[in-house]
């Protein structure tokens, strides 16, 4: 009896030993969690106060205006009639509001972007010469048309393409959107006209 009491209190024993270093390890691993997400949230940006993190970013000439949070450290930089003008166009398709919130959600009131001033002194790229908005009410579409200046040493104007076409119903950007049968700037008006007219 002794022999088995002893064999049950030894198996006992390790698996009492076995637990506790379960939980120890536990315990380790959920700290190493927190002080990981603690560390990235650090370094995206996440626990300083006033940085919501958007970043936005451009490729080559056919760039983007990315949705930004914020365009007012943007529009301080520039002085809209010296850097750049605009022009709304009216339309009973489309409130001005609307259009209006739907440009700053997309970015184009970045002229940070559209002035390129990351690379003002870079050969490589040149900033915006224009920005159209086209708006199609048959498929409830913001078609974003822009062109930018030629590059240093390189002939011919800008040429204008269309970088962005957006589906206002379910708010998502569309793909391709030349496979549609019918063209989608036939019955699109020009809502929105934005150019830089630094030299």
């Amino acid at each position: 009896m002794d022999i088995l009491n002893n064999q049950f209190e030894r198996e006992n024993m390790s698996e009492k030993k076995s637990n506790k270093t379960q939980v120890l390890y536990l315990a380790i691993a959920g700290a190493g969690v927190i002080i990981l997400v603690l560390l990235v949230l650090l370094l995206t940006g996440g626990l300083s106060n006033g940085n919501t993190g958007a970043t936005t970013q451009e490729t080559g000439t056919t760039a983007k205006p990315k949705a930004s949070s914020s365009s007012s450290s943007s529009t301080k930089n520039y002085v809209e009639g010296k850097d750049y003008k605009v022009e709304y166009f009216s339309s009973n398709d489309i409130s001005n509001e609307k259009l209006k919130n739907k440009l700053k959600q997309y970015g184009v009131f970045d002229y940070d972007i559209l002035m390129d001033s990351k690379n003002k002194n870079n050969a490589d790229f040149s900033p915006f010469e224009q920005i159209k908005v086209y708006y199609n009410k048959q498929l409830d579409w913001l078609i974003i048309d822009g062109s930018k200046r030629p590059k240093p040493g390189m002939e011919g104007g800008a040429r204008m393409g269309t970088l962005s076409v957006r589906s206002l119903k379910d708010d998502k950007e569309i793909d391709g959107p030349g496979s549609i049968n019918e063209d989608y700037k036939t019955n699109a008006k020009l809502v929105y006209n934005w150019r830089n007219v630094t030299r």
